[in-house]
């Protein structure tokens, strides 16, 4: 099967995150699956009014998901946080639209396929990584140093975290998404 994730952003990591989704793409591509998949993340300010949809084109046996996501949301985050938001968005959407298509794919298949890629991206940190257990681990009034040196992120990172989880308000862009912006452009 195919399964292909491309993008339309700037200003954020989601371009360094799809860049992390290519060896998902490779391993899909031994999979049996009766169609392909085509995944368009779209990270774009709220004021388009863009909205997330799918496409089954059933000429090609094409499943296309355009997923749309806010900028404003996605300039506050860290990379890891971008990383977990997409993965649950990603996970939860490609379950939602996969099971809309009984006619093309069984369940058995279904179940399958949404089991490979749930491996993958827990395996990967895309889904209950070091956000979600940081998180936790905070929820616990564990030291903050611990987490960090347990987890292996930045004490920024995890003071950043602490900080939004009691209240206080996130900057307007997080440093990582200054560092992407450094990144050689990703094409739209």
């Amino acid at each position: 099967m195919k399964l292909a994730f491309t993008l339309d952003t700037h200003g954020t990591c989601v371009g360094q995150l799809r860049d992390e989704l290519l060896p998902l793409e490779e391993t899909a591509a031994a999979w049996k699956f009766p169609f392909d998949i085509f995944v368009v993340f779209r990270v774009l300010p709220e004021s388009y009014g863009r909205k997330t949809s799918r496409r089954f084109d059933s000429r090609d046996y094409t499943l296309d998901l355009d997923i749309s996501l806010s900028f404003e949301q996605y300039q506050r985050m860290s990379k890891h946080e971008q990383r977990e938001a997409l993965g649950i968005y990603l996970y939860d959407y490609l379950s939602e639209s996969v099971a809309k298509y009984k006619k093309h794919a069984d369940t058995v298949n279904q179940n399958l396929l949404l089991d490979r890629i749930k491996v993958w991206m827990l395996e990967n940190g895309w889904l209950n990584g070091k956000i979600h257990q940081a998180r936790e681990l905070l929820s616990q009034d564990i030291d903050l140093y611990e987490i960090s040196r347990t987890l292996q992120i930045s004490l920024e990172e995890v003071e950043y975290m602490y900080l939004r989880m009691n209240g206080h308000e996130p900057a307007d862009v997080h440093p990582d998404n200054i560092a992407a912006g450094k990144a050689p452009p990703y094409p739209l």
